[in-house]
């Protein structure tokens, strides 16, 4: 059957920017192709996200979602809640900025089962993606993973090499649901990851934070219900591959800690370690000497044995810049 256009519904014509099909129809939803349609035939009109949703029969949060779709693709632009007696007042020099943030992961609607099956079966690295998928997980992924697999790559710019390696490190952590992978993908994508060197250079830190913690953890004898916080990870790694604390300095670090505030207390904990890093103290000889010759510069009629160091742990507590 050939295919040929109703001249009689050719009346009236609006454009459509040719990238639109060349490029964006494969990654654009339903809505989002419905709302750019509606908004090209109604150009010039005062449209609102209200006004668009309610014509399309659209969620206003979804509409908002399409507009932010087609202003990424470089299609729409958008000046904000300028009023509209105020925007000629713009200088043409002085464009509005728009910028892009890392998309919440309950803003772009998944490609329908269709979409995925097509772009599965015209792109072999997605196939390929797919099919190593099920077998680093162990287990078939259903149509909804699938569909956020191809969404990573096609809307978010990840490669099928990148997301490989992303996938391959949340399986050696134990994280193999689809959502904790999508997550981190996001993040990703708003740090650029988008070469096999870059993922190596992240795996690596990501790594190297969490043997760091591992070994802070056992040192301290913590048992962690969850996954390390970050702020946990960024203070082991500063500890260890920064400030290059032995075991025993961390230990006593700890217990110093402790038995000033009845329990385990990071902020507190890296206050100490800060201050020795600081003086150089780098065993428990030199804190031992430091602090005898701290004690022996006392004042004679100083009662005690405290030693006299110039720092308040405290004031750590009420704020870190590690934290």
């Amino acid at each position: 059957m050939s295919i040929q256009l109703n001249l009689g519904k050719w009346g009236t014509i609006f454009p459509v920017p040719n990238c639109v099909v060349d490029e964006d129809i494969r990654l654009a939803s339903e809505n989002q192709l419905k709302v750019l349609l509606y908004i090209l035939r109604n150009n010039g009109d005062n449209l609102t996200e209200k006004s668009v949703g309610e014509q399309l029969n659209i969620a206003e949060g979804d509409v908002k979602d399409a507009v932010s779709f087609w202003v990424d693709r470089g299609v729409l632009t958008s000046q904000g809640d300028i009023p509209q007696s105020e925007r000629a007042e713009i200088p043409d020099e002085t464009p509005v900025e728009i910028k892009k943030k890392p998309r919440p992961l309950s803003r772009v609607q998944k490609p329908d089962s269709i979409f995925v099956s097509r772009r599965i079966n015209e792109d072999n690295d997605l196939a390929t993606l797919v099919q190593e998928t099920q077998v680093i997980l162990g287990k078939p992924i259903s149509n909804g993973d699938t569909a956020t697999l191809v969404m990573l790559h096609d809307t978010d710019g990840l490669p099928c090499d990148v997301l490989m390696m992303l996938i391959q490190y949340c399986h050696s952590i134990g994280k193999d649901n689809m959502r904790y992978i999508e997550k981190m993908a996001i993040g990703w994508a708003s740090e650029e990851i988008t070469t096999v060197e870059r993922a190596e250079e992240k795996i690596s830190n990501l790594e190297k934070y969490g043997e760091a913690w591992n070994r802070v953890s056992a040192i301290f004898g913590i048992q962690n219900s969850g996954s390390p916080t970050k702020a946990q990870q960024e203070n082991a790694n500063r500890w260890i591959n920064e400030w290059h604390f032995s075991d025993e300095m961390l230990r006593e670090a700890y217990e110093r800690c402790v038995n000033k505030k009845n329990n385990f207390n990071i902020t507190y904990t890296n206050g100490i370690l800060k201050n020795w890093n600081k003086r150089g103290i780098s065993s428990l000889k030199e804190l031992k000497d430091f602090e005898e010759t701290s004690t022996k510069k006392l004042p004679e009629n100083k009662g005690d044995n405290t030693p006299q160091v110039s720092y308040d742990i405290d004031k750590y507590e009420e704020f870190s810049m590690f934290d």
